[in-house]
């Protein structure tokens, strides 16, 4: 099963470790929190990051979140089929920290992801691309 996140969270995977350029660190942390969270119910592989800006409006973001933003998606795939859903990623991702202050473009005022939210502040939705 594949899957797509798509989020205003910078996580993009740079690979970088503790010691080096501190700003390319957190980025991978955040990358590695979220390769984390899926981790929790299945093994993800295959991932494929990619950052564009564009009019969310197309997107179920928040509505504190308008107009032209950077967006990461990724794709990854799960080998075990109902061993993850959208469903369960919006449970388990809601309210998982994050670091912010990086090349988001949005003012991310709380440093989490948020996937159930009813005052304007999701951050990253899930679509299942393989129905």
């Amino acid at each position: 099963m594949r899957f797509r996140i798509h989020t205003l969270v910078d996580v993009t995977e740079t690979n970088a470790r503790r010691g080096e350029n501190n700003k390319e660190v957190n980025q991978q942390a955040n990358f590695n929190t979220m390769y984390n969270v899926i981790g929790l119910r299945t093994n993800p592989t295959d991932f494929q990051v990619t950052v564009e800006k564009e009019n969310i409006s197309k997107y179920n973001f928040g509505s504190n979140y308008k107009d032209k933003q950077y967006v990461w998606t990724v794709e990854f795939y799960v080998e075990a089929d109902e061993s993850t859903s959208i469903e369960i990623m919006a449970e388990d991702f809601d309210l998982v920290p994050i670091i912010t202050g990086l090349d988001e473009s949005v003012k991310l005022d709380k440093g989490m992801f948020v996937t159930h939210s009813n005052n304007g502040r999701t951050n990253i939705i899930f679509e299942r691309i393989d129905k």
